[in-house]
């Protein structure tokens, strides 16, 4: 199903182009945060300390890096994939085929996408925080596990966007249904 008014139509593209240019730089950033994580020339340990629920004061070995930068491909892969909906979303969205099954489609996936990646966030902290620590000596090893504030709001936006796309998609199914009886 096409998305017909012009100016509305015109308005939908330029967004749409907008879109696209920001999940791109969004993908960049998503690469760029592992290497970050091993390419700093600074110490990582006030930021692990929030991060990773590091002790103060203890400093990132290359090893621990490694650890962490490793472990960091989970989120960034489900970002990555997360990203890729959106992109094929807002490429349908470009041609006026916003109600069209690969938009919905594209919309649903997304949705679930933040859900469970709201859902594995803090379960990828604490793994984090066990690659951070492996190379400690016995004792000094530790996991930490966390739900902060915005782990529930994310997790909030990703049962409303499945609501939301779910919807979409029985609306447009009811639209079919009902384009064929006329």
């Amino acid at each position: 199903m096409n998305y017909t008014p012009h100016a509305a139509g015109n308005a939908l593209r330029r967004h749409s182009q907008a879109a696209r240019i920001l999940i791109a730089l969004g993908a960049v950033a998503l690469l760029a945060l592992p290497a970050a994580a091993l390419l700093s020339p600074q110490d990582l340990s006030g930021q692990a300390e929030g991060l990773l629920g590091m002790p103060p004061g203890q400093p990132l070995d290359m090893a621990a890096r490694w650890r962490t930068a490793l472990v960091s491909l989970l989120p960034v892969g489900c970002g990555l994939y997360a990203l890729r909906q959106l992109w094929t979303l807002f490429g349908e969205y470009l041609q006026g085929r916003v109600f069209g099954q690969q938009a919905q489609h594209a919309l649903m996936r997304f949705a679930w996408t933040v859900l469970a990646g709201a859902l594995a966030l803090p379960f990828t902290r604490a793994l984090m925080s066990v690659a951070a620590s492996m190379g400690n000596p016995p004792g000094q090893r530790f996991v930490t596990l966390g739900l902060y504030w915005h782990d529930g709001l994310l997790l909030l936006l990703g049962v409303v966007l499945v609501s939301i796309a779910h919807v979409m998609l029985q609306a447009r199914r009811i639209a079919d249904e009902n384009a064929g009886f006329v």
